[in-house]
């Protein structure tokens, strides 16, 4: 009986430290499980809205046709920018326009025009391992550039990309040039501003961060002279670098070998700039550790909190990342410039892999008139086209594995050349 007694006691301690390995291993697989989605964030978001209004003199088409203004607002939808109904509210025939099939997936990007194809260049993280202080990132650029027998492949399927035509009706003469001038010149491109309060929001739920990561890319193509112009000239404005001296006409990319570079005609709209998610403060503020600035080594120290109104840089990625590159996703914030290009528009140093991109903040209610930044330029008796990219940026900090839950956002914005209008 006592040898009974003995035998049982050992299987009682056999099993409880058997359940103690269970339960650590559980524990483990659970941790790692959550560590990679929130590190590489493949998760998307299956539907949103996008609402356009106009003032200040400036119209706005999705066919370069048919024009509204002011309370009339367009409706951007994947119905409106797929389909070519002609009614005024759908995209004109021929359209490249591109509605992700299964919601906007995290990307990131460097801002970057590709002058080759005139597409945005996008890169997706493909791996990931812990670091002490984060994550190291491996990185592919998404195929949106190939061209085979002479066709550039369609737009990729993660993002929403589609064409905007802008109809500024100031004056009588059409100054090409005016689009090309620095910010810093004086020139007589009227400037465009984002009207006050603006949204990106989660419609019906919690917002869990996809709101507070996406990103609204607008970049000119190409303009010409409103008077006059048809249909087919309007929508037929490309971006390429074939010689054009028209007069009434320009292909912006025909004056700038590098568009973006202190131009009037791009910018990245940031909706929720100084705006996050418990989650996202919580998981940072424990996640991140400092590198060495020198060595790349980690340390014990933590980086700088946030809170949830910190506004905090975002560091694209620039270029196609390999493991052993050593960037961590938490670059920049940590002290560790190494991966880090210095100034955003030099692109002699092709061995940076990340970039702190610059972004535009819009005007809310306590912004003053003369506290915004144009959102971008426009000559005078004018129809632009603008190339208009949406897309969850992949290294806001707020992008991680809980924006899954996020089904529905809704943009709402309006453009204006009344910037006292937008402080009144």
């Amino acid at each position: 009986m006592k040898e009974l007694k003995k035998i049982s006691k050992r299987k009682r301690r056999k099993i409880f430290l058997l359940l103690i390995v269970v339960f650590v291993t559980a524990i483990t697989l659970v941790f790692e499980t959550y560590a990679w989605f929130i590190g590489l964030s493949t998760v998307s978001t299956s539907n949103f809205d996008v609402q356009v209004s106009s003032a200040g003199g400036l119209e706005v088409s999705l066919d370069g046709e048919h024009w509204k203004s002011g309370n009339d607002k367009l409706t951007i939808s994947q119905t409106t920018i797929t389909s070519t109904s002609g009614s005024g509210d759908y995209a004109y025939v021929g359209n490249t326009n591109k509605w992700p099939t299964s919601g906007l997936v995290p990307l990131s990007s460097p801002g970057y025009i590709d002058v080759n194809v005139g597409r945005l260049q996008f890169y997706e993280k493909t791996s990931l391992s812990a670091t002490p202080g984060g994550y190291r990132i491996v990185a592919n650029r998404v195929d949106n550039y190939t061209v085979t027998n002479g066709n550039l492949v369609p737009e990729a399927d993660e993002y929403v990309a589609f064409d905007l035509f802008i109809r500024n009706g100031t004056g009588i003469q059409f100054d090409k040039y005016n689009y090309m001038c620095s910010r810093a010149d004086s020139c007589a491109a009227e400037s465009v501003w984002m009207m006050r309060n603006p949204t990106a929001t989660v419609d019906g739920s919690t917002n869990y961060g996809a709101a507070n990561s996406l990103r609204v890319g607008f970049f000119l193509i190409g303009g010409i002279k409103s008077r006059g112009a048809n249909a087919s000239d309007i929508t037929g404005l490309i971006y390429n670098s074939s010689t054009d001296d028209d007069p009434n006409k320009v292909n912006l990319i025909n004056y700038y070998s590098v568009p973006w570079s202190k131009s009037h005609f791009y910018n990245i709209w940031e909706p929720n700039h100084n705006v996050h998610t418990d989650g996202a403060v919580s998981y940072f503020n424990n996640a991140c550790k400092k590198r060495d600035s020198t060595t790349g080594a980690y340390l014990s120290t933590s980086c700088t909190t946030i809170a949830t109104t910190t506004a905090k840089s975002t560091y694209s990625i620039k270029s196609v990342i390999s493991a052993s590159d050593n960037v961590d996703i938490y670059d920049g914030h940590n002290g560790y410039s190494a991966s880090i290009d210095s100034d955003f528009y030099d692109l002699s140093e092709n061995n940076k892999k990340l970039v702190a991109i610059p972004t535009y903040t819009s005007p809310n209610g306590g912004t003053a008139y003369n506290e915004t930044n144009q959102l971008f330029a426009l000559a005078g008796n004018s129809i632009t086209k603008v190339r208009v990219y949406i897309w969850l940026e992949g290294q806001d900090i707020d992008n991680y594995d809980v924006i899954s839950k996020n089904s529905n956002v809704r943009i709402s914005f309006g453009l204006t050349k009344d910037r006292y209008g937008i402080g009144s």
